[in-house]
C-alpha cells in the first residue's frame, strides 16, 4: 500500500500523483491543510512533504525520489540507462524552470532569505513578486518552453522520451496544470498557447482517461 502526503495544493507531489494515476496503481492521496502542518512536521522526514509511505513503513521524503521510486513500479522509468538519463535530463530541465519561479515564492513568506527586512510590508512583497513574475513570463518561459518544443519536435512521438508516457511527461505535466490553473499568479495562464507541440502535447496527456478522471477531481 502506498500513502502520499502534501498539502491540499498542486505544488511538488502532483508530478507523483500523475504518476501513480498514469501507471493505473492505487495509492492514498493525503492531503493535509495547513492548519495540520506543525503536526505533520513531526513525523515528517527533513520537516518537509512530499513524503510517501510504503506497507505503513516510515515515510520517505524528496518529491524527485518519490517521482522516480513511482515510475519504477509504475513502469514509467525506463531500465535502459540511456533512455533513464533521457528522462532524467527531462526533469532537469523543468526542475531548473521551477528554480526561476522560486524566488517569487520566497520574497512572500520570507523576505529575509532575499535580503529584505523580515517585516517588509506585504504589499511591498507583492509588488517585487510581481516585477519577478513579469520578468518570468517575459524572459524564463519563452527560453524553457522553446527547450520542451525542442524536445518534442527531437522525439517525433508526442511525448517527451520514447514512444510512451514517462515519469518525464508527469514533471511536466505537473508545472503545465500549476501554469493554467493559475497558481503562478501573475504569470499568464495562457503562457504556454503559442508553443503548438507544447499544446499538443498537454492535450494527449490531459485526454488519457486516468489523467483525465484525476485533473477533472482536482
Amino acid at each position: 500500500t502506498y500513502k502520499l502526503t502534501y498539502f491540499n495544493i498542486l505544488g511538488s507531489a502532483e508530478k507523483s500523483r500523475l504518476a501513480f494515476k498514469l501507471g493505473g496503481i492505487a495509492f492514498e492521496d493525503e492531503r493535509i491543510e495547513r492548519s495540520a502542518w506543525p503536526e505533520v512536521k513531526l513525523k515528517a522526514p527533513f520537516g518537509q512533504v512530499p513524503m510517501l509511505s510504503v506497507d505503513g513503513k516510515a515515510p520517505l521524503a524528496q518529491s524527485g525520489a518519490i517521482l522516480r521510486y513511482v515510475g519504477r513500479i509504475a513502469k514509467l522509468y525506463p531500465d535502459e540507462i540511456d533512455k533513464a538519463l533521457e528522462v532524467d535530463e527531462v526533469i532537469g530541465l523543468d526542475e531548473d524552470f521551477l528554480r526561476c519561479l522560486s524566488p517569487s515564492f520566497v520574497i512572500m513568506r520570507d523576505p529575509q532569505a532575499l535580503g529584505h527586512a523580515a517585516d517588509k510590508p506585504e504589499e511591498d512583497r507583492k509588488t517585487i513578486q510581481a516585477n519577478m513574475r513579469a520578468a518570468i513570463a517575459d524572459d524564463d518561459i519563452p527560453r524553457f518552453f522553446r527547450y520542451y518544443e525542442a524536445k518534442l519536435a527531437t522525439t517525433g512521438t508526442g511525448y517527451f522520451v520514447g514512444d510512451n508516457p514517462t515519469i518525464a511527461d508527469c514533471q511536466i505535466l505537473a508545472t503545465m496544470r500549476m501554469l493554467k490553473s493559475g497558481f503562478f499568479e501573475g504569470i499568464p495562464t495562457t503562457a504556454a498557447d503559442t508553443f503548438p507541440l507544447l499544446s499538443a502535447w498537454y492535450e494527449r496527456m490531459t485526454t488519457i482517461p486516468a489523467i483525465a478522471e484525476h485533473c477533472a477531481g482536482r
